[in-house]
């Protein structure tokens, strides 16, 4: 989206009142300039700056922005750290089992309102835990059952996950009867923080750790087990939602395509944040009116019973006469093209994401469709997630050593390095054709260069690389 902008528009029907398409106006004589007419702009295409996205507006529409508007005078956190973290909470609540709490379907697979975020501060003082006390204490006062049941820290295993959320356990005793061994969960929402996301990166990153992939099938909703023969576990019915804090030096440090890219990165919305103000005496702590509150209640009780959401096909006037599903069908082909590397294998599920999160935008609604407003506060919300992941993650490789070699030339600067002080870099732990391939990849993606130099004695000329912008 961010890369080529987006704009909505419409054509007006034929003379037969037949619908027509842009081909068509062409066709009858209109002139390429006659169609900004027809086009609205979509405020998500207002731009990135070198540190942090814009938010569009369309992002505060509804109930949500409503709330976020009303936080944020009295806090020094970031829009968009509420906005995410506000939504995720939301989301986590409305769950799946009150008869059915709100959905939609692809292709016959339910996705439900669960989601995962990462707040991406430049340092440890963007204010990311402020974002998310601020949503915990409204939502402490909406239902304090839930914050005091249903919140969960430490991220340290696939089985220790799967835990909070498993079956109920019986067996059969001597006597043939059914006897029960764990009565297991009944309330399987799970709202997990963690106010240090490298250390989950981290144990991700181990051999034989079962986290990265109990976290993936939560987020696709399939059925969480253990394979161990003397503590086995199983979850059904499952809905996990995660937000995360990490700095951005941490999260490239850790976040490396061969191991944790294409595997679970792609389940998370990864969101820049900095301070938004400075407030020495802090804000009001209770800033959201008792209005807003009965309407968040009222709002997330009908997303519990809410059943399934589609997308509403009834043209709507105050978007030039198309519906929702009219724009999803124009959106749908940008978001879903493909990317290469690390930043490929994050933002490679755009499409669900944008759903998910204006599914959550039409229950704060109370709307049993999603109309066009909460779509373009979806794409809006999706539109800042990858945004935010083009300057995180857009001149990595997802290899580990060649983005290693490339920081490092770009610190040296015009004195390059020769191959053996490249591999001094790694402490000559890494085979030379290991750090051959990433050399050759640096330089088919043009991100480093090669020169021959001869030296002051006899002998072959020597090889030094240098970073492509010297």
């Amino acid at each position: 989206m961010s890369k080529g902008g987006l704009k909505i528009g419409w054509c007006p029907p034929g003379v037969d009142g037949t619908k027509q398409g842009v081909d068509d106006l062409l066709a009858r004589g209109a002139a390429v300039e006659d169609l900004e007419h027809y086009l609205k702009t979509f405020g998500g295409t207002e731009g990135i700056s070198r540190d942090k996205p814009i938010l569009a507006k369309e992002a505060y529409y509804g109930l949500a922005g409503k709330i976020v508007n009303q936080i944020l005078p009295e806090t020094e956190a970031d829009p968009a750290a509420l906005l995410s973290s506000l939504l995720i909470y939301c989301g986590c609540y409305i769950g799946r089992d009150e008869p059915y709490g709100a959905f939609f379907k692809v292709e016959g697979k339910r996705h439900y309102c669960k989601e995962y975020t990462v707040l991406v501060g430049k340092t440890a003082k963007g204010r990311k835990g402020v974002s998310q006390g601020r949503i915990e204490e409204l939502v402490k006062n909406v239902d304090p059952n839930f914050m005091a049941n249903n919140r969960a820290s430490g991220l340290s295993s696939g089985e220790g996950l799967i835990y909070r959320v498993r079956n109920e356990v019986s067996r059969k005793n001597k006597e043939g009867e059914k006897e029960l061994v764990d009565e297991g969960v009944d309330d399987k929402r799970l709202l997990v923080t963690e106010s240090e996301f490298a250390s989950t990166l981290t144990v991700m990153r181990r051999e034989g750790n079962t986290l990265k992939d109990v976290i993936r099938n939560g987020w696709d909703d399939e059925i969480l087990g253990t394979m161990t023969r003397n503590n086995s576990m199983k979850s059904t019915g499952s809905h996990i939602s995660i937000i995360g804090h990490i700095t951005e030096s941490e999260l490239k440090k850790h976040l490396t395509e061969e191991k944790l890219g294409g595997g679970i990165a792609n389940r998370f919305l990864f969101m820049m944040v900095h301070r938004s103000k400075m407030l020495p005496h802090g804000g009001d702590p209770d800033p959201v009116n008792p209005k807003t509150k009965k309407r968040l209640m009222e709002a997330l009780q009908f997303g519990k019973e809410a059943g399934e959401i589609k997308l509403s096909e009834e043209p709507e006037e105050d978007h030039g006469g198309i519906s929702a599903n009219d724009l999803w069908c124009d959106v749908y082909g940008g978001l879903t093209e493909g990317e290469t590397g690390l930043l490929g294998s994050v933002i490679n599920r755009g499409e669900v994401h944008v759903r998910r999160i204006a599914t959550i935008y039409a229950v704060l609604d109370k709307s049993k469709t999603v109309k066009v407003d909460h779509l373009l506060a979806g794409l809006a919300v999706w539109q800042y997630a990858e945004d935010s992941s083009r300057i995180i993650f857009g001149e990595l490789t997802g290899d580990p050593v060649a983005d290693a070699i490339e920081e490092e030339l770009r610190l040296m600067d015009e004195e390059g390095l020769s191959k053996t002080e490249i591999s001094s870099i790694f402490g000559r732990n890494y085979p030379a054709k290991r750090i051959n391939a990433a050399l050759g990849s640096l330089m088919e993606q043009k991100k480093i260069t090669m020169k021959k130099e001869k030296g002051e004695g006899p002998g072959a000329p020597k090889t030094r690389f240098y970073h492509a912008q010297v």
